[in-house]
């Protein structure tokens, strides 16, 4: 077949999916489109929510290639009315000052030097004994308050902000309003100045963040980057790059995590013979950092993410003009038989395992190490203190979230033990 016939093979696909792929009623299972289209076309033309028509990526070979080369760039205010999911502007891009989600490559990747030692293994490692504390905390209120508890709401959610809070330095009686504002930022329904707004209301709170930080800097996050700051200026970093910096940490570091392990059990304890096994291995921190990957790798939370050509590109056989939206699938591409044998099995043991949850290149998610540190320690915690632990209703009546935000899942995960 020649490229041109491979391009209208691509482009025919308009006519015949709409994305998302809509997951089947209280299910996890990845949707039968994405293994079809990795076989038959896997850079595929798809109908977005907004905007028109995007292109598809669902090979894992495909989707890496797009992390990673330049030529797929980020969204950018001055692209306009792009294919998206989201009802207003991709999400990150704003008229409300420089972010972080649009600046050059090369601005992005100065800026994250910073900060990159307070991402570390070895610094994920050093916050383990905090987050270990809080989840036995959060235990010790499920135990008084009595079964069932919500594992989303008493547990999952309550780990990552402890954390957010640590290393932005602010006080944790305001998660609640972080968790109202990173709704915002990955709506799919808030029209642009509901989340003009919301940024605002931000920007108001983190400046007295930033001021109080400056009168006494600690070693959180925040203090190292005005710290650079009044040694550099503008140069090093600008005020709403510092700004947009901690939204993007408001924004992924709580919700993300959170939701992966929230999805994760309500997939795991359906498969009794599954939590047997991390129950067997729950002292041997290689088993389980082993499983956290694996678990990493079939846990959907949500449809891809964007980028844009910036020159007529040629991939899996197809061109893509300048200027097209290309949507990087992780989720088909961790299912892609090629890279990962046995692909649709859930295998803690796997031993090789380049999964890509956390995307790849220079913007792959900063606080990879401290979510897999925290989704470590709570799946530890969870099965040391509550081995019994199981859902307290069926899987069918499990609350599930609306659609409106670019994560889905259960709103609430009731358990007993």
């Amino acid at each position: 077949m020649t490229h041109e016939q491979e391009t209208i093979k691509a482009e025919e696909q308009q006519e015949l999916l709409a994305f998302p792929f809509p997951y089947a009623d209280h299910s996890m299972e990845c949707p039968a489109e994405y293994g079809r289209l990795r076989q038959e076309c896997p850079v595929a033309k798809v109908h977005m929510p907004y905007g028109g028509d995007a292109f598809l990526l669902t090979r894992y070979t495909d989707v890496v290639k797009a992390y990673t080369d330049p030529q797929y760039d980020l969204i950018q205010l001055s692209d306009g009315d792009v294919p998206r999911l989201e009802a207003g502007r991709v999400t990150g891009v704003t008229e409300e000052g420089e972010s972080l989600f649009s600046v050059s490559n090369a601005r992005h990747n100065k800026i994250r030097r910073l900060v990159t030692q307070a991402f570390t293994v070895q610094s994920a490692n050093t916050l383990r004994p905090r987050v270990v504390d809080v989840t036995h905390e959060l235990i010790d209120a499920m135990e008084r308050k009595g079964p069932p508890a919500d594992l989303f709401e008493d547990y999952a959610i309550q780990t990552p902000m402890a954390v957010i809070c640590d290393l932005l330095g602010v006080p944790q009686k305001d998660e609640k309003l972080f968790r109202r504002w990173g709704k915002s930022i990955i709506s799919t329904t808030a029209t642009n100045q509901e989340r003009a707004e919301q940024w605002g209301q931000m920007m108001q709170y983190l400046g007295g963040v930033i001021e109080r930080e400056k009168k006494q800097l600690g070693t959180n996050v925040i203090s190292t980057l005005i710290k650079a700051r009044e040694q550099g200026g503008d140069e090093v970093i600008t005020q709403p790059e510092l700004y947009s910096f901690a939204v993007g940490l408001i924004a992924a570091g709580f919700e993300t995590v959170s939701t992966t392990f929230t999805n994760s059990a309500f997939l795991l304890l359906q498969r009794p013979e599954l939590v047997e096994q991390l129950k067997s291995n729950i002292d041997d921190p290689g088993y389980i950092a082993s499983a956290i990957e694996e678990i990493l790798r079939i846990t959907p939370i949500g449809a891809g993410r964007p980028r844009i050509t910036r020159s007529e590109v040629e991939l899996g056989g197809v061109t893509i003009p300048n200027g097209e939206v290309v949507l990087l699938s992780s989720t088909s591409a961790n299912y892609d038989a090629s890279i990962f044998q046995h692909a649709d099995e859930i295998d803690f043991e796997r031993q090789t395992n380049p999964m890509i949850a956390f995307g790849r290149g220079i913007h792959a998610c900063l606080g990879q190490q401290i979510a897999r540190m925290e989704l470590q320690v709570l799946w530890s915690t969870l099965l040391k203190r509550l081995p019994a632990v199981h859902l307290a209703v069926s899987p069918s009546e499990v609350p599930w979230r609306p659609d409106e935000t670019l994560t889905f899942g259960p709103a609430a995960l009731p358990v007993a033990w």
